[in-house]
């Protein structure tokens, strides 16, 4: 606003200072055009004319004399008063003879005479010069001449006094401007500063103040005031339903886990008791082990899923992740033995402030999820690594089918499997490692892995 306002002061005032300059410079030149007029006639006129015959008579001499006797005063040719205009002019008379009569300034060397009846500038040894040049009656030419000089001056000095004046005013332009945008923008500023607020503490209790600024201003913050209404009542009920959610996990997972193990405990006793020899049976306690053994798995899940909803954790303490990630690798080989797992990772730290059974909880899903899901016998990578910005990254690496791309938003959300996922799964592990993450201010990414698979990377902001 402010230099679109001194912009556009600034170009109505320099064209206005051009036109000032032009209009001085043609007035000068015009003033000076009439005074060597002027100057040609009296000249003219002292000098007398050689003849002046009456009406219808032939010419013949008068009695004022020859224009060079009148010019002549007897003291070696020089002019007479007339032909001395001043020291930046000079006049001079060039009779049908060739004779010269000047006065005034010197006539410089090889000054031209210009056409008869027309005021031109002419430039000579690097001056400028205002002439006017006539044909007299006898054949003789009256010249008249001024040095630009002082006009020239004149116009420079004016052309200074322009620039400052613009220059002045620009500047008082801006600072009238800056003046009263701030004062304009001051409700504004109040507007952006509560939203600024807002966005840095996500209270949604505070308000904008009303009633001190212009109507239309004040209408804005009504309207501000509103959407904040809506947000914080959307920001209730949602944490509401959330948080419902939660204590539903977690109460029913700690009334199901109990019997659940109960469960699955009396079905490996009777599988391993052998006390069956219908394969029909087998094979149905086999089967009911193996669904018990994936309830329980879920059960887990949901708790965990709901420890990692719950927000930031309130207790932190400095977590050596190179050295929680190594255990939680050998967890990994003594699960599933039948893989190849690989740890990369510094000889000590990273270190991040966390709860460490929430990490450990992250990379046991991570790795789980590349193992159940990379190629049966296959390469998982885990990775550890300090940051260049000050953050922490854990990355694991599988060599199975991978997930789409345009799938890997979706399977971020809970009890979601990407379309043609091997071996069995909940849909629930990738949701809790994002959650978990998330409880850090940590992003979870997927993409493309060099194994040939899926590439997980959670990044951790510095301490």
């Amino acid at each position: 606003m402010t230099l679109a306002a001194v912009a556009a002061v600034g170009g109505a005032l320099l064209v206005a200072g051009l036109a000032v300059i032009i209009f001085s410079a043609k007035s000068d030149q015009r003033q000076l055009d009439r005074e060597l007029t002027r100057l040609a006639r009296q000249v003219d006129r002292r000098s007398g004319p050689v003849f002046d015959p009456p009406a219808g008579q032939p010419p013949r001499p008068n009695d004022r004399g020859t224009r060079e006797q009148r010019l002549q005063d007897g003291r070696g040719g020089r002019p007479r008063g007339p032909l001395e205009p001043g020291a930046d002019r000079f006049t001079r008379v060039v009779l049908a003879s060739g004779e010269t009569f000047s006065g005034g300034a010197a006539v410089p060397q090889n000054f031209p005479l210009t056409t008869a009846g027309e005021i031109v500038t002419v430039k000579v040894d690097g001056n400028d010069w205002r002439t006017l040049t006539q044909q007299l009656p006898d054949a003789s030419r009256l010249q008249v001449a001024a040095r630009l000089t002082t006009i020239q001056d004149r116009a420079q000095r004016l052309r200074i006094v322009v620039v400052a004046a613009l220059l002045g005013a620009l500047l008082a332009t801006a600072l009238l401007t800056r003046s009263l945008a701030r004062l304009a923008l001051e409700p504004l500023r109040g507007l952006a500063g509560t939203a600024a607020q807002v966005a840095a503490t996500a209270d949604l209790s505070v308000r904008v103040p009303t009633g001190d600024g212009p109507e239309e201003v004040d209408e804005l913050a009504d309207d501000l005031n509103a959407m904040l209404n809506r947000l914080q009542r959307s920001a209730s009920e949602r944490e509401a339903a959330l948080s419902s959610a939660r204590r539903f996990a977690a109460d029913a997972g700690h009334e199901l886990r109990n019997p659940l193990t109960s469960l699955r405990a009396n079905i490996a006793l009777i599988e391993k008791s052998g006390a069956f020899s219908d394969p029909d049976v087998r094979a149905a306690v086999t089967a009911s082990a193996s669904d018990s053994a994936r309830l329980v798995a879920l059960v887990d899940q949901l708790q965990q899923l709901a420890r990692g909803e719950a927000g930031a954790p309130a207790l932190k303490e400095p977590v050596d992740i190179g050295e929680l990630a190594d255990t939680a690798l050998v967890a990994l080989v003594d699960r599933f033995p039948e893989i190849t797992a690989e740890l990369h990772a510094p000889e000590s730290g990273p270190v991040i402030d966390a709860e460490p059974e929430s990490l450990r909880m992250l990379l046991d899903n991570l790795l789980v999820n590349a193992a159940i899901h990379g190629r049966p016998g296959g390469r998982v990578e885990l990775s550890v690594e300090a940051l260049p910005s000050g953050g922490s990254r854990i990355q694991v690496d599988d060599d199975g089918e991978g997930i789409p791309a345009d799938q890997r938003e979706a399977v971020l959300e809970r009890f979601v499997r990407g379309e043609g996922a091997r071996g069995a799964g909940t849909g629930l592990g990738l949701a809790i490692a994002a959650a978990q993450t998330a409880r850090y201010e940590g992003t979870l990414t997927l993409a493309d892995s060099a194994l040939g698979g899926l590439q997980v990377t959670a990044d951790f902001p510095p301490r």
